[in-house]
C-alpha cells in the first residue's frame, strides 16, 4: 500500500513521492492546498500502477468512518438522512456507503484522466499542474486537512469520469489554437514562446488552461463556430490596373485591335504562318498582350459595436462578447481586415481600431477586461451612427466591403429598415435573450443574425 493512499497501487520498483517532495512541487507550480492521497494516486498511475479494488480497502474505510462518527447529541441519536435514529451502526453504515462510493467516483476520475497531457517535467509536476486546475472547479478544490480529502467534486457526481473528460479536452483545445488563437486568447504572452513542456511553455498552457476555465473556453468554441458560417468570412481584395510606370508585368486577353502593338512575340510569329488564324485570334480576343500594371490592395472594414449596458457584465456575457471579437480579430492579424470596435449604450462610445497583430492584442486584453456599467441601450441609434462612421472610412479608400456587427442583450424596439443599411453587410448576436427583428435584419442584408448566444 502507498505512503498515503488505499485507492492505488505502485508498481513494485516505485516509490510514490513523500509530502516534502509533494510540498516543494506545489509550491512550484503555485498550488496552495491539495489532496496528498490524490497526488500519490495519480503518480502511481502514471508509474505503472493499478487502482485496487473496493474489497482491499473497505475495511480500512470503515474504520476511519467509525472513528470519525460524531458523538450522540443528549437524546443518544443522530440525525440520519433527513430521520432521526439511535441506530449507532445504521449511521456507520450509511457513512461507509457514502465513503465507499466517493472513493469509487475517484477511481472512475483517476481511469480517465490522462496525466501526460499535462504540463511538466515530471508526472509528480503533472499532478500538481492538474489539480491546480481540478480546484478551479467548482467543488475541485481541496479544504486542506490532514488528507486533504473528500473534495466535493467527487462527492456527489456519479459522472466523475466526465471531470477528467473535460480536463484532457482543455489540455487538447490548447494544443490545437493556432498561433492566432494563441496570441488573442492570451495577449500578454508571444505566441510559440519555450518548447519545454515543464518550462516556459508549460507555464503559458497552464495559464492559459487556468484563463479558459474561467470562460476564455467559451471565447474559442464561439469563434471556431464563426469559422463555420460562409456570410461571415472575411478575405482583402487585389486589384490590377494597368499603369505604365509599375513594376508588374501582366498577360491579358487583347481586348480590341488597337492593342496589337501589345501582343507577345510568339503572337507575331503566328501571324507570319497564318495570317487570317491570327486575325481570327485578334477579333476573338485570343491573342495574349502584356502590359504593365500596379496591384492595389483593399482590406475589408469590419466595424464592431459592443453593448455596454451593466446586464452585459453578468454571467458569461463578457466572454461570448469576446467570443466574436476575437473570431473577428483573426482576420486582422490574417492581413484580410481592418477592424474598428465602439461600446455603447445611448449613443457610441470612444472608437479603436485595430490593423496589425500587435494592435489586435492589444484591442482583445482592452474589452475582455473593460467593466460594462452603462444603462439603457439605444440599438438602432447607435446603428445608425455606426453606419455613418463606416461610410467615411469607405471614402477614404483603404477598405472595401464593410460590415456592422451588433452585439447587446437587449430586446429594443429595432426601428432600423434595410434600405438605411444599404451597402453594408450586418451582422447581430443577440446574448442570452432575443430580438427577432434585429436579427432578421441582419439576415435580410445578407448577414447572420443569432439569438440566445
Amino acid at each position: 500500500m502507498s505512503q498515503f493512499t488505499f485507492r492505488t497501487a505502485p508498481p513494485a520498483t516505485y516509490l510514490s513521492p513523500s509530502a516534502e517532495e509533494m510540498r516543494e512541487v506545489a509550491d512550484k507550480v503555485g498550488l496552495k492546498s491539495y489532496s496528498k492521497d490524490l497526488v500519490a494516486d495519480l503518480c502511481n498511475l502514471a508509474a505503472g500502477g493499478s487502482i485496487n479494488p473496493p474489497s482491499s480497502y473497505r475495511r480500512l474505510v470503515q474504520q476511519r468512518v467509525e472513528e470519525r462518527l460524531p458523538a450522540p447529541d443528549p437524546k443518544n441519536g443522530w440525525s440520519l438522512n433527513g430521520r432521526y435514529t439511535h441506530d449507532r451502526q445504521a449511521v456507520v453504515t450509511d457513512g461507509l456507503t457514502k465513503a465507499i462510493k466517493y472513493h469509487q467516483n475517484v477511481c472512475d476520475f483517476l481511469q480517465t484522466a490522462e496525466l501526460e497531457k499535462f504540463p511538466g517535467n515530471s508526472p509528480l509536476e503533472q499532478a500538481m499542474n492538474l489539480l491546480k486546475l481540478l480546484a478551479k472547479k467548482k467543488g475541485g478544490e481541496s479544504g486542506g486537512g490532514a488528507e486533504g480529502e473528500p473534495l466535493p467534486i467527487f462527492t456527489d457526481n456519479d459522472q466523475s469520469e466526465k471531470v477528467g473528460e473535460e480536463l484532457n479536452q482543455l489540455m487538447d483545445d490548447i494544443d490545437s489554437l493556432s498561433d492566432d488563437e494563441r496570441e488573442l486568447l492570451d495577449p500578454n504572452q508571444d505566441a510559440g514562446a519555450g518548447q519545454d513542456k515543464g518550462g516556459d511553455d508549460g507555464l503559458q498552457k497552464m495559464k492559459l488552461a487556468e484563463d479558459m476555465l474561467r470562460g476564455k473556453d467559451l471565447m474559442l468554441k464561439i469563434s471556431r463556430n464563426l469559422d463555420k458560417l460562409t456570410r461571415m468570412q472575411v478575405r482583402r481584395s487585389k486589384k490590377q490596373e494597368p499603369d505604365p510606370a509599375g513594376e508588374e508585368i501582366r498577360q491579358r486577353p487583347i481586348a480590341h485591335l488597337g492593342e496589337l502593338n501589345k501582343i507577345t512575340k510568339s503572337s507575331w510569329a503566328t501571324r507570319q504562318a497564318s495570317p487570317s488564324y491570327f486575325m481570327y485570334q485578334a477579333i476573338t480576343g485570343a491573342l495574349p498582350i502584356r502590359e504593365r500594371v500596379t496591384t492595389i490592395e483593399k482590406k475589408q472594414l469590419l466595424y464592431i459595436i459592443i453593448d455596454c449596458s451593466g446586464s452585459m457584465g453578468s454571467g458569461q456575457r463578457i466572454f461570448k462578447a469576446g467570443g466574436i471579437l476575437m473570431n473577428r480579430l483573426k482576420a486582422v492579424i490574417e492581413g484580410e481586415a481592418e477592424l474598428y470596435v465602439r461600446l455603447f449604450d445611448t449613443s457610441l462610445k470612444q472608437e479603436h481600431h485595430a490593423g496589425t497583430p500587435a494592435e489586435a492584442k492589444e484591442l482583445i486584453r482592452h474589452f475582455t477586461e473593460k467593466n460594462y456599467s452603462g444603462g439603457s441601450t439605444d440599438i438602432s441609434g447607435c446603428a445608425r451612427a455606426a453606419k455613418t462612421r463606416i461610410e467615411e472610412i469607405i471614402a477614404a479608400g483603404a477598405t472595401y466591403r464593410p460590415e456592422l456587427v451588433v452585439i447587446t442583450d437587449g430586446d429594443d424596439r429595432i426601428s432600423l429598415t434595410t434600405k438605411e443599411m444599404a451597402g453594408i453587410k450586418m451582422h447581430s448576436f443577440v446574448v442570452e435573450c432575443a430580438n427577432k427583428a434585429l436579427t432578421d435584419l441582419a439576415v435580410a442584408t445578407g448577414g447572420v443574425g443569432i439569438n440566445n448566444l
